[in-house]
């Protein structure tokens, strides 16, 4: 659903709504971007009719570059609602600095509305305390001071990731989770967690971040796509433009006139203690898709998206967890992994609730299902090729992952082809293949590297080269 949907489904709601000063965290990201430009869509229909539109204030790491963009895209009489302001959320953890930086904006009261989208997925090399910081930290600094300044409304991104089994054994779901409580402690700010799910975009058919990146689903371009386990890892995909029109109702309609979503005395144990005196002031919402499907049955739908058929190979952890260990795989990273493992092994799965979320909008509004989404996004939507070259590239830049790289190809071929294995024999058979290969790779590398295209020419015309050359053939399939 689209932000011509939003303001023909709710456009009444926005139309006597206050206008709202909305900070926004995150603006720049594969939610953030789509839920600003639904604000700015709003802002401008309400100009149109002879109203205060509000404004939008973004907060970015490089809030110059980040506003050149958005007037290379959107224009000057479009931005005439937003300001940018720089923030660190690596560093910026004292209460008193949020407080004196918003309140120096002019930013407060009950119109002020705070939307957290910023958040850390992953390990950042060399910094340690990366995700603990951006997850944790910032976010509630930035809130108590919200509610020094008398905020109207709050709204968290969170992740399903904090109600799986294992979720405190990972650090991103870890620290999602204690701000997801400490946020439930204010006694004044007016909360609303979105508790997202797995987000992908129907028009470029890619899941959770932008498409000229290394992807989740580009596993299901490869002739042989590796699957952790045995794929049954419940998912509710969500349109990524489902989720920013929601998020932006949130922002710019009025906190106490939404619905809340109720939890059950048996699926009490998938949310936060939370106290009688909050239950008018804070809502959670399952913000995840209509449908619920198997990891495997995803990837099975993106491949055919891209007119592929996927050939799944079922295969264990572990060489995955040891290549994500040195650098993640775009946004497959081993917070991810760990999280599938545990839904997987969990006798509890988690399955959230859709229909509130979903009708946030009005009664009439409905999230898009994943077929249909594909569907309709499919002429839109270039079929994409494996990105060898962004590969070469994460690997040049990330020489560690070779060797568990190599030991999980050589995992998925053996499966492939002769079934699953076990024991002493084929552990051999394995390590041997991974030497062989690796050698193999590395002699034409350093080839490459030291001596210049003519040795490496030489090489690739070699028994050896056009062994290297059938197994690049056989990779390079559809």
């Amino acid at each position: 659903m689209g932000t011509g949907s939003l303001l023909g489904v709710a456009g009444e709601v926005l139309r006597s709504a206050r206008p709202k000063q909305i900070v926004l965290s995150g603006p720049s990201g594969f939610l953030g971007s789509r839920v600003l430009q639904s604000i700015l869509d709003v802002h401008q229909f309400r100009k149109s009719q002879g109203m205060e539109p509000g404004e939008a204030i973004l907060l970015s790491s490089s809030p110059g570059n980040l506003m050149s963009r958005l007037h290379d895209r959107y224009g000057s009489e479009t931005l005439s609602t937003v300001r940018a302001s720089r923030v660190d959320y690596y560093h910026q953890h004292q209460v008193d600095s949020w407080h004196d930086q918003l309140g120096s904006m002019g930013v407060g009261g009950h119109d002020a509305v705070f939307v957290n989208l910023a958040a850390m997925a992953g390990p950042v090399p060399g910094k340690p305390d990366a995700m603990m910081a951006v997850n944790y930290a910032a976010p509630m600094a930035a809130a108590r001071a919200c509610e020094a300044l008398g905020f109207g409304h709050w709204i968290q991104s969170s992740t399903q990731a904090t109600k799986a089994e294992r979720s405190g054994q990972v650090p991103y779901s870890r620290w999602k989770a204690m701000c997801d409580f400490s946020l439930t402690r204010l006694e004044k700010l007016p909360v609303s967690v979105t508790v997202l799910g797995l987000l992908y975009c129907k028009e470029a058919g890619i899941v959770g971040q932008r498409g000229n990146t290394l992807n989740m689903v580009d596993l299901s371009l490869l002739p042989l796509t590796p699957i952790m386990g045995d794929g049954s890892a419940p998912l509710q995909p969500l349109e990524v433009g489902d989720a920013a029109d929601r998020i932006a109702f949130l922002a710019l309609s009025e906190a106490r006139d939404r619905p809340s979503q109720g939890y059950t005395s048996k699926d009490r144990w998938a949310s936060p203690n939370i106290a009688p005196s909050r239950q008018y002031t804070l809502r959670f919402y399952d913000a995840v898709g209509p449908e619920t499907m198997s990891m495997l049955e995803m990837q099975r739908r993106f491949a055919s998206l891209n007119g592929r058929t996927l050939r799944p190979v079922h295969v264990d952890y572990r060489n995955f967890e040891l290549v994500l260990n040195v650098a993640s795989l775009g946004n497959l990273n081993r917070q991810f992994v760990s999280l599938l493992r545990s839904e997987q092994d969990s006798k509890k799965p988690i399955v959230g609730k859709h229909e509130v979320f979903e009708r946030l909008l009005g009664p009439q509004a409905r999230l898009t299902a994943l077929n249909e989404s594909l569907l309709t996004g499919r002429k839109a939507a270039k079929p994409r090729s494996f990105p060898w070259m962004n590969t070469i590239t994460w690997m040049w830049r990330n020489w560690g992952v070779i060797p568990p790289g190599m030991a999980l190809v050589a995992e998925t071929l053996l499966v492939a082809f002769f079934g699953p294995t076990s024991g002493p024999m084929w552990t051999r058979i394995r390590l041997v293949w991974v030497g062989a290969v690796s050698s193999a790779a590395g002699v034409v590398t350093a080839a490459t590297v030291v001596h210049g295209p003519g040795l490496a020419a030489a090489l690739a015309a070699s028994p050896l080269g056009r062994l290297l050359g059938a197994l690049r053939d056989l990779l390079a399939g559809g």
